[in-house]
């Protein structure tokens, strides 16, 4: 029977220079509770963040609706927002979507480490609580996206495992897979949402991509009164994606740590 799980922000992972990861998210969910004026919002944005590009984020509502002369399709575009992003080699390395329904602030590929990425999004969140003033976080939450090119399904098992092959006795066998899997952890306010799939991979020697994608987030309301709290939130989210993702990955130190000449 397994134990239960338990909170150690003491304990250390191994540091992955050569970390799979394309993607890192930090997700504060927090509509603001004042107005944002589309002009003054960019006018404020640019000037905090002046290496950051802008554009403007819409939202698309579609609706169907029917009358005796037939079915109308309607569709209407509200403003929602900023999308900044700040380049690195030409490449995007941050984004962040500075909405009225929260913030999204992305780290992408190479991911460097999670106190250039947290200090980065911390900047952010200081700026939307300033600009937005929400009064609470309905959710927070990270999401750590990992890509592996593989040549076949059996090589994944190399990674993670993913159980036996349900046809293999007649002679039928897999070439993806989807597995989804949501976990409450128990007396802590956190919810792991886990994803492992195989997909075709274009653009590479390798045919398939094995994909991890672990996103944990927060099961409590975090109010106004508590934000001072969100580094301490941050720590423990990311001891839990560390925790989650080394239980996961199979020897990930040997295979994303340094490499020996």
């Amino acid at each position: 029977m397994s134990g239960k799980f338990q909170l150690d922000l003491s304990k250390k992972f191994p540091a992955l220079p050569h970390a799979p990861i394309i993607e890192a998210v930090l997700h504060w969910q927090a509509a603001a509770s004042l107005k944002l004026d589309q002009a003054a919002l960019q006018r404020k944005l640019t000037d905090s963040f002046p290496k950051y590009e802008s554009a403007p984020q819409h939202n698309i509502e579609t609706a169907l609706s029917g009358s005796p002369q037939g079915m109308e399709l309607k569709q209407s575009t509200n403003w929602d927002g900023f999308r900044l992003t700040r380049k690195e080699n030409d490449q995007p390395a941050f984004i962040c979507q500075f909405k009225r329904s929260g913030l999204v602030v992305s780290r992408l590929a190479p991911y460097k480490d999670w106190e250039e990425f947290e200090s980065e999004a911390l900047r952010f969140w200081d700026a939307f609580v300033e600009i937005g003033q929400p009064t609470e976080i309905a959710r927070l939450s990270t999401r750590y996206i990992s890509q592996i090119a593989v040549n076949s399904i059996s090589e994944v098992q190399d990674y993670i495992d993913i159980g036996e092959e349900p046809l293999a006795a007649i002679g039928v066998s897999a070439d993806g897979f989807f597995y989804q899997n949501t976990l409450n952890l128990a007396d802590l306010p956190y919810k792991i949402n886990l994803v492992r799939t195989v997909q075709p991979l274009k653009q590479s020697s390798a045919p398939l991509s094995l994909i991890v994608d672990i996103d944990v987030g927060t099961t409590d309301n975090i109010a106004i009164a508590d934000f001072a709290a969100v580094p301490q939130r941050l720590k423990e989210l990311r001891f839990i994606k560390n925790k989650v993702f080394f239980t996961l990955m199979k020897d990930a130190e040997t295979k994303f740590g340094e490499k020996k000449s």
